[in-house]
This record gives C-alpha cells, structure tokens and sequence, in this order.
C-alpha cells in the first residue's frame, strides 16, 4: 500500500479538510511536542502530511493526481460530503462500463477517487456516512424503541414537509422559493434514508427495483 507524504504549511488544518470530507484521521502528532504530521485514509490508501521542510519528502509537483479505490456503496456518501467540503471539481460520472468517481482537489493536491458498479443519484444520500452515523446514534439512544417511537417520528417530522410540498405544487412552484422547496425535498429524504437504516431497508436496492439500472452516458 502506497502512503505518499503530501506537503503542506499546517498539517493539522489540512487534516481537518480531509476529515470534513470523509477520511479518516489515523493520527496526528502532539502539538507543541513533535514535527507537525498527520497520517489520513480512505478506503485502504493512506497519505501523510507533513511541513514543506520535511527532508524525506519531494517538493510538490504539477500533474500529480493520486488514483483511490472505495467500496462501490460508499463512493456516493464519499461524494456527498467531499461536495460538501467544497473541494469536488467535477461531477460523479462513469469513467469506464461499470467504474465511477469524481476529482477532488485538497490543499492543492489532485484526486480521482473511484468506486465499482454504480448506485441509482437519487439514493446517494442512503451511504452518506453522516446519516449513517446519525441514524445509528438514535439506535444506540433509543434501544428497542428506535423502530417505533423514533421512526414515528421522523415520518411525521417528513409529513409536514410533505404538506408544504403538496401546498407548493397546488400554488404553483414558481411562486415558491427555491430553496424553501429544496429544504422540504431535504428533509423528506434524509428522513427516508435515516428510516431505512433504522429497519435495515437497503434504499439504493429498493429506489434501483422501481426505477431499473441507470445507464451512464457521461464521461470524464
């Protein structure tokens, strides 16, 4: 496994870019007691950051870009929350028959992160590590009653949205802001996404069953 070191002024603000995108932050050295380093993965590639005046590193080049393998049902989150972050620079396309991904850019290093077979785009937000982990959190909280109590009431919470929505179409959309309809769209499908956890519905399975296997035209 390759674990390139990647220059940068503050490693620990670097480290936590990254993490806002998804990767996970093996270790950090102690402030004040070590040279500043970092080590972060993602899937099973690793990178070190370490301070430009690091001995054992080479100098940052142009027309680097660091190729990273996922999990296929991870790659969807992983683009949600790099997109997120703010750091995505093209969209989730299909690179090959069968293998998608997305360019990111980090601290002004390249990244074409790739996953296998491609999930439906309207069930990214099912493999979103953050609703994921929320999701698991109200299990964690709530015990048994995580599949009755706290499940009500997330569909209710998504039924006023519901609500707004219907009242929007029946007014006209145009007369409708933007973003108050996107909220309402928001909430009604984190809601989903965060159920089916709950009951341990696979969503991307199920929205793929009802509309079929996408067919992706876009390449990079």
């Amino acid at each position: 496994m390759l674990a390139p070191l990647l220059a940068t002024e503050d490693p620990y603000a670097a480290a936590s870019l990254f993490s806002q995108a998804g990767w996970k932050v093996e270790y950090q050295a102690v402030r004040q007691q070590e040279e500043p380093r970092a080590c972060l993965s993602l899937a099973r590639s690793r990178i070190e950051l370490v301070p430009p005046s690091d001995p054992y590193i080479v100098p940052r080049g142009l027309g680097i870009e660091f190729q990273i393998h996922v999990p296929p049902h991870e790659l969807s989150g992983l683009f949600l929350l790099h997109r997120a972050a703010g750091v995505v620079f093209s969209e989730l396309r299909e690179r090959r028959p069968g293998e998608r991904g997305f360019r990111a850019e980090i601290i002004g290093y390249r990244f074409l992160i790739l996953g296998g077979d491609p999930d439906p785009d309207l069930a990214m937000v099912a493999t979103d590590p953050r609703i994921i982990a929320l999701a698991d959190g109200l299990r964690e909280r709530d015990g048994e009653d995580s599949l009755t109590d706290t499940a009500l009431r997330l569909v209710e919470s998504s039924g006023d949205s519901v609500k707004s929505l219907r009242r929007a179409m029946s007014q006209g959309l145009g007369y409708s802001a933007p973003d108050d309809v996107g909220e309402q769209l928001a909430d009604v499908v984190i809601t989903a996404a965060i159920l089916a956890r709950q009951l341990g519905v696979d969503l991307d399975k199920q929205i793929e069953s009802k509309l079929g296997s996408p067919g992706w035209q876009a390449q990079f």
